[in-house]
Formats: structure tokens, C-alpha cells, sequence
């Protein structure tokens, strides 16, 4: 608390004064990109000096616009977009679409701080409880090795605890359950595995936090799944991770007994991994586990000292927070603010309203989507009730890059406006020129679903595109539900109704382009889902659930996991 203490105060401070902070915040970011690359494709660049100069002579950038750029940075070429050198790249893709790579430097790690150290300050401040033992914050394995770009640049980072100042990082290690290099294990199952070894071995945990609560639905029904295994592990002081989704490490020693440690120890293999890892007897908390597993597998019941939780509440993830909830009753959850790869935008304090704008990292602007011909709005001239999208300018960089999330003011704390993420603004699947969006299929799932359906909402709910030979492409429905088939019908029938009161899609179905809505019955659909992404190169940790996902192919994915489970 102490370490944080100052930067919280100047936060609290900027919360009184949002339009002087953002002045500063662009004057430094004006410093940062000038006498670059970029900055000498805008003529009169280094005389920019207040906002409205600046909206006037950069233009608006995106992912696509920034890429040639990004290559240039790959390659090793100095100077592009800051004056600053990079010092990693971060790989970062939505759900349906490629990796992007946001360039980080010395610059942009301190505007993440600046946001991530009040919110530190203001969790520990507020809830003493959480003071009371150690924590742990998402590790999600890397799945592949460190990279390095050609021009010789790291790709990646290890950890969440990567973006705390580095001085803090060591008192933040001996806080931490779990050890950051869980995340060098080579797969999702081993990793899970390893951190509920640890967590489960921590009977003070005092906190969880996560991204996405799908992320800690998944590692708890690990648990129950490998449970009998983990308690043997833990009583004897070892540690066998079984194999990804389908068999195990490791054999049998005469007696029947386990190897207590058959794992491949090749450069980055399982056993390399836990050869540097400490794994103690722990008879006692084996014990508390299988009772655990007994009685229903509740959070409390292995961790009595766990104050909250915090995750992401907002947009498509709040369909996760019930099955959370359900594995943790009685726990308090906080929901994470807005933080993209590019930048924070907001972070949450427990007396605010909606998670607050990072006022003192990036610059900000904001579009309204109803006008979107209109000089952008700056923080402090925004309305309550009013939904925008983001603009971001960052010491990173990005200069007015549009992130794509789509927020809605909640109200101010003091005089600083709080955001609550609605979801994605560029969240749209045009096959044919049907323009799906995203949110559209969430509104309409939302209310047909329980009703066609006859009950709850199923745990897992997605459409998406399928392409067949000879046939025009259609939508597909994917759900986990055990209703009869002819339910299942009913419901892909509901959907295209809906989805046929929009004109473009109707439109489309008319001119015979694109084809009728089906369903699809899967099993373990979020963790199959999650499985995917993983292939398709994103981290476990930083998955988002989508009710619309623009990428074809997953109807011979969930056929083919069906096969192999």
C-alpha cells in the first residue's frame, strides 16, 4: 500500500480535474511520438499543443492502418512510432480474428501503472480482508516458446504481474500462491493442473483474480475432474499433471502406484518445468480436498479466508458470472474494468458507480456511433446514459487508434466520467452483405433461448458461420443443452425469425445467398470453445466468450472433440 500510495493520490486528485490531466497526459504523449515515422507524415506535428489541434491534424487509426508500421517495428527499424525503443511485443487478437501485435515500451508500461496502481491501492484500502493472505492473479500458459521478431524483439510476457513497476514485482512474488512459471508449462491441462496444486496447498488464499469468469468455472471443474489425483499428489508431495484433453503422463511402478514423476523433461517439456518447483507433503489439505470433493466442491470449503473474487462482469462475460458464483457462495465479486492489450481505459473502485476512466494514463476520445461524422468527444465533455466508442493515444504509440469497445456512462465520480463496456463496436459478420452484429445476436439469444428451451439459459450459446460445398453459407447455432432434438430445431428456427427481422440478413436469405439457421448439440462447449482460441493463438487468459463468432470451422471442431472425449 505504501509503494502505491502516491500514484493513488495523484489519481484522486486527476478525478477532480479530468480535462488539466488529459492535457498532460497528450502533451506527454506528443513528446513521446514527435520526430518519428509517423509523426513526420503529419504536417506541423511538433507545433500540435491542445486537443482540438490535435484531432485536426492526426487522422483516426486502426489495427490495419498501424500495420505497416508494426512491421517495420519487427524488423528492427528504430524510431517508427515512438522515440522510445520497444522492448516487446504483445500478441493480442478479439475472438474472430488475427493476432495483432501492440508494440511496448518503457513509456506505455508506465501509463499501465498509473491506472494499476490506485486500483491496487483502493482494493487493499477497502477490503482488509484481502490484506490477509496470498493471491492469485491469472497465469495462463504461453502454449508456445518465447519468440523473438526479426529484428530480434521478445514477443510476450509472462504473467499479469508483468505490468506492475518492477521494483514492486519481487514483494509481489512472495504474496502470489501460484509461481509465475506455471506459465512455461507447454499446455492448458498441465497448467491448471500445477495451479490448482498450489492453490489448493494455500488454505489463506485470500483472493482470486481472473479475466474471464469462464477461466475460473473451467479450472474448478478441472478440479473436480482430477481431484482424486491431486489429493494423492498432495499427500505425497508430487505433482503429475495429466496430458492436455485426452490421456495422462506417466505410468505405474509394481505396486500400482503412480511414478511420482514420469514426466518428459525435454528443454520447456512438464518435467523441466516442475524440476525448478518445490512440492512438498501436504496430508492435511488432501484431507480438506477430498472432503471437499464429498460434499459438492465449494470455494469456502477449501479456502476460508477468500474475500473476493474479481473478474470481468461486464458485456457477453456476465453470462459466466452465475456459474462462478455457484463454485464460490458467499464471496464477493468485483468486476475488472476495461484493459485492452493497446491500453487501460477504466478501473474499477469499489465507491464508484461503474469502473472509472484511466484518467492519467492515455488520452481519450470518444465517438458517438449515432454520429459518427462528429468531431469526437474528449473525457470531459461526455453525457450520462450515453454509449461511445474509444479512441486511444497512448505513449505506446497509437495515436487516435480505435480500439472497438463500445461503453456507456454510468454516472461520475467526482468529476470523471464511469464506463461500462458493452461489448465490441466492430463485432459484425458480413458473409453476403447480411451485416450480423454481435450485439443483435446476444439480444436475441438472451430472450429466445429460455423460452424456446424450456428452462435456463444453456452454459454454452454461440453462432457462427459455416461454409458447405455446394451450398450457399448459413449460421449455425451451437448449444449445450440435453432438450430433445426437436427442441433443438425449434430453437434454430426461433433465431432465424429474429435474426430475419433485420433487412440485410432477411435480404440475404431472399436472394437465396445465405442459408437457414441450424443447430448443433455440443458437450463441454466453453471448454472446447476455449480449446480453439487456444489454437488458433490466443492465451487461456485472456479469452472472451462471444454469442457471435465471424470465424467458420467450428462445426468439425466440436464434431471432432466429441470423437476424441
Amino acid at each position: 500500500m505504501a509503494a502505491q500510495a502516491p500514484a493513488a493520490f495523484l489519481f484522486h486528485r486527476a478525478l477532480a480535474r479530468p480535462e488539466e490531466a488529459q492535457s498532460e497526459n497528450l502533451t506527454r504523449i506528443l513528446r513521446a511520438t514527435r520526430d518519428t515515422v509517423q509523426s513526420e507524415r503529419v504536417p506541423g506535428f511538433s507545433r500540435l499543443r491542445t486537443a482540438r489541434e490535435f484531432q485536426d491534424a492526426v487522422p483516426i487509426s486502426t489495427p490495419d492502418s498501424v500495420l505497416p508500421d508494426i512491421e517495420a517495428l519487427k524488423a528492427g527499424t528504430p524510431r517508427v512510432l515512438t522515440l522510445e525503443p520497444v522492448s516487446r511485443f504483445e500478441p493480442s487478437g478479439g475472438s474472430s480474428g488475427a493476432s495483432k501485435y501492440v508494440p511496448m515500451t518503457r513509456g506505455l508500461l508506465d501509463e499501465f501503472q498509473r491506472a494499476l496502481a490506485p486500483m491496487l491501492f483502493d482494493l487493499l484500502h477497502s477490503r482488509p480482508a484481502v490484506r490477509e493472505g496470498p493471491s492469485y492473479w491469472s497465469i495462463s500458459p504461453i502454449g508456445r516458446k518465447q519468440g523473438r521478431t526479426a529484428g530480434g524483439i521478445p514477443v510476450g510476457s509472462v504473467e499479469d504481474s508483468a505490468y506492475f513497476p518492477r521494483f514492486l514485482q519481487p514483494v509481489l512474488s512472495r504474496v502470489f500462491a501460484v509461481p509465475g512459471a506455471v506459465a512455461r508449462l507447454p499446455d492448458v491441462e498441465s497448467c491448471r493442473y500445477v495451479t490448482l496444486w498450489f492453490l489448493v496447498a494455500c488454505e489463506e488464499l485470500a483472493l482470486l483474480s481472473v479475466w474471464n469468469p469462464s477461466f475460473l468455472t473451467l479450472l474448478m471443474d478441472a478440479l473436480e475432474r482430477h481431484g482424486e489425483r491431486l489429493a494423492d499428489d498432495l499427500e505425497r508431495g508430487v505433482c503429475r499433471p495429466p496430458r492436455g484433453l485426452g490421456g495422462e503422463h506417466g505410468g505405474e511402478d509394481g505396486d500400482g502406484h503412480p511414478h511420482p514423476d514420469p514426466l518428459p523433461g525435454g528443454e520447456g517439456g512438464v518435467g523441466t518445468v516442475l524440476s525448478g518447483m518445490r512440492f512438498s507433503p501436504r496430508p492435511e489439505r488432501a484431507r480438506v480436498l477430498r472432503e471437499a470433493l464429498r460434499s459438492g466442491l465449494q470455494g469456502r470449503m477449501l479456502w476460508p479466508r477468500l474475500a473476493l473474487l474479481s473478474m470481468w462482469t461486464d458485456a457477453q462475460a456476465a453470462h459466466s458470472v452465475a456459474p462462478a458464483r455457484r463454485r464460490f457462495q458467499g464471496v464477493e465479486i468485483q468486476g475488472k474494468g476495461l484493459l485492452a492489450t493497446e491500453g487501460v481505459v477504466t478501473l474499477p473502485l469499489f465507491d464508484a458507480p461503474a469502473p472509472v476512466l484511466a484518467v492519467r494514463s492515455h488520452f481519450f476520445e470518444f465517438l458517438e456511433p449515432e454520429h459518427p461524422e462528429a468531431r469526437p468527444r474528449l473525457a470531459h465533455e461526455l453525457e450520462a446514459g450515453r454509449t461511445y466508442s474509444v479512441l486511444l493515444s497512448t505513449s505506446g504509440g497509437l495515436l487516435r487508434y480505435r480500439i472497438g469497445d463500445l461503453v456507456r456512462v454510468e454516472g461520475f465520480h467526482h468529476a470523471t466520467p464511469c464506463l461500462r463496456f458493452l461489448g465490441r463496436a466492430d463485432a459484425v459478420s458480413d458473409l453476403v452483405g447480411e451485416k450480423l452484429a454481435a450485439t443483435r445476436v446476444s439480444t436475441v439469444l438472451e430472450a429466445l433461448l429460455p423460452a424456446v428451451l424450456g428452462g435456463p439459459r444453456p452454459p454454452f450459446a454461440m453462432v457462427a458461420p459455416e461454409w458447405e460445398p455446394h451450398a450457399p453459407p448459413a449460421y449455425r447455432l451451437f448449444l449445450e443443452t440435453d432438450v430433445p432434438d426437436t427442441r433443438l430445431h425449434e430453437a434454430a428456427q426461433a433465431l432465424e425469425r429474429a435474426l430475419c427481422e433485420g433487412y440485410h440478413y432477411r435480404y440475404a436469405r431472399e436472394l437465396g445467398q445465405l442459408g437457414p439457421v441450424s443447430a448443433l448439440r455440443v458437450t463441454e462447449g466453453t471448454r472446447r470453445y476455449e480449446a480453439r482460441c487456444i489454437a488458433l493463438g490466443q492465451r487461456a487468459g485472456d479469452i472472451k466468450p462471444t454469442e457471435l463468432h465471424r470465424q467458420a470451422g467450428w462445426t468439425a471442431w466440436f464434431s471432432q472433440q466429441g470423437k476424441q472425449s
